[in-house]
């Protein structure tokens, strides 16, 4: 009996030091906001993921909506799109629709056309600025989708498509807090580099060095510590 007595101590005292550690580790300086900043992460690659595949359902309802894109056809066409990049769940291919104008609402096989990445040699990714124009982001095909190019600098981001950044912050002052959506996100490269999957330890990784882009890490998330970098990096190459 006193064997069975000091074992249940033993875990009552793993336990309640576990709750304690936990209750420390919460309280500690802007854990809080962290903490906020992942669940409100979470919460939107759920939502993405949602999206996808309702969209991926509805591909013939939500033709002509979505993101921008020119796209040069093999046979020398050049297509001016607005599609959501859709999943070919038969395939494993990614998609864009065109939507073909000169045939009627009802002729839906030659209306709605999709468009696979062998089908095309080159792709630009059209992305709204803050002035209202479209910045121009190119891209290639793959054997099962596009890898887009939407960031260039002394760090590179890689993309399936243009939409790779999120809202995950909505101040009562100034623009919205953006971050990358992750599963949109092929890699990240240094320079000219090696591609590398983008995760918090291999950013940390290359901005070590650059204090405030460390702490945005953090504090603003992985978007604005790369576009941190990019920017110091700019400047000094500039000098």
């Amino acid at each position: 009996m006193p064997h069975i007595r000091n074992i249940i101590l033993f875990f009552t005292i793993i336990i309640l030091s576990s709750f304690s550690a936990y209750k420390a580790y919460a309280q500690y300086p802007g854990m809080a906001a962290v903490r906020a900043q992942q669940n409100q992460q979470f919460m939107n690659m759920q939502m993405n993921m949602q999206m996808q595949l309702n969209m991926n359902r509805n591909w013939r309802k939500n033709a002509g909506q979505g993101q921008g894109y020119i796209v040069i056809l093999k046979d020398g066409d050049i297509k001016k799109i607005k599609s959501y990049m859709y999943l070919d769940t038969v395939l494993h291919k990614n998609f864009l629709v065109f939507v073909d104008k000169k045939f009627p609402k009802s002729d839906t096989l030659h209306r709605f056309q999709k468009i696979y990445p062998n089908q095309t040699s080159n792709i630009t990714a059209l992305i709204p600025d803050n002035q209202g124009y479209e910045e121009t982001r190119p891209g290639l095909p793959t054997d099962s989708g596009w890898t887009i190019k939407v960031i260039t600098g002394a760090i590179n981001v890689y993309a399936k498509s243009g939409t790779y950044l999120t809202v995950v912050g909505t101040p009562v002052f100034g623009a919205p807090k953006m971050d990358f959506v992750s599963a949109e996100i092929i890699g990240i490269q240094l320079n000219d580099g090696p591609i590398e999957k983008l995760s918090k330890d291999n950013v940390l990784k290359i901005v070590t060095g650059n204090s405030k882009a460390t702490e945005y890490v953090e504090k603003k998330g992985l978007y604005e510590a790369v576009k941190k970098y990019n920017h110091d990096a700019e400047k000094v190459a500039k000098k």
